[in-house]
C-alpha cells in the first residue's frame, strides 16, 4: 500500500511541476495577452515592442508590436486584411538569413478577432531558429506577435507560443 501512495504522491507532484502557469499581462493601450510564468518582463528586445519578455536561460523570447489604424491611415497605409498586414511585415523581415523558411500563412478568429499567423525558421551566425509571427486585427488596432526559440526547442514550446498568439484581446 506504501507503493501505491508512494507512486501518487510522485506523480501529482512530478505533473504539477512541469505545469506551465500562465498570467493575463497588460500592454500598450490596455490590451491583454496570456504570457507564461516562465517569462519575464524585459525592455531591451525591441525599440517600439509594448510588451516584451524573454528567458535568455531556456532561450525563449516574445514581443509584441501594436499600430494603431488611425495612425497608419493618416500615413497613407491601408491593410485590407491581417494577412495583408501580416505579409507586409514577413515579406522583409530576416531576408538576409541563411536556410529562411516560411509556411503558408493560416486565418482564424478568436475573442471576436481576426488573426493571420505564419511560421518562419532561418539560421543566424550562432543557430538555428524558429519563430512564430502572429498578426491580429482589432477594431481599432494590428498586432504583431512574434514567439521565437532555438529549432531544436520548438516541439516543446509551439504550444504555449500558439496560446500566447490566441490570447491577445483589446
Amino acid at each position: 500500500m506504501k507503493t501505491i501512495k508512494w507512486f501518487i504522491f510522485l506523480f501529482c507532484t512530478t505533473f504539477l511541476a512541469f505545469a506551465q502557469q500562465f498570467e493575463t499581462k497588460t500592454g500598450g493601450h490596455e490590451y491583454t495577452l496570456e504570457v507564461p510564468n516562465y517569462l519575464k518582463q524585459t525592455f531591451d528586445l525591441n525599440d517600439v515592442a509594448t510588451l516584451q519578455y524573454k528567458n535568455i536561460s531556456k532561450d525563449v523570447y516574445l514581443i509584441v508590436i501594436d499600430d494603431d489604424k488611425k495612425e497608419l491611415e493618416s500615413l497613407e497605409i491601408d491593410f485590407p486584411s491581417t494577412t495583408n498586414f501580416l505579409l507586409y511585415f514577413v515579406k522583409d523581415y530576416n531576408i538576409e538569413a541563411e536556410n529562411r523558411m516560411q509556411s503558408e500563412v493560416v486565418e482564424f478568429e478568436n475573442n471576436g478577432n481576426t488573426f493571420s499567423q505564419v511560421e518562419l525558421t532561418f539560421k543566424d551566425e550562432a543557430s538555428e531558429y524558429f519563430m512564430l509571427i502572429t498578426a491580429v486585427q482589432t477594431k481599432t488596432h494590428f498586432y504583431k506577435i512574434m514567439n521565437w526559440t532555438k529549432l531544436v526547442e520548438k516541439d516543446l514550446y509551439y504550444a504555449d507560443f500558439k496560446r500566447i498568439a490566441k490570447s491577445l484581446k483589446d
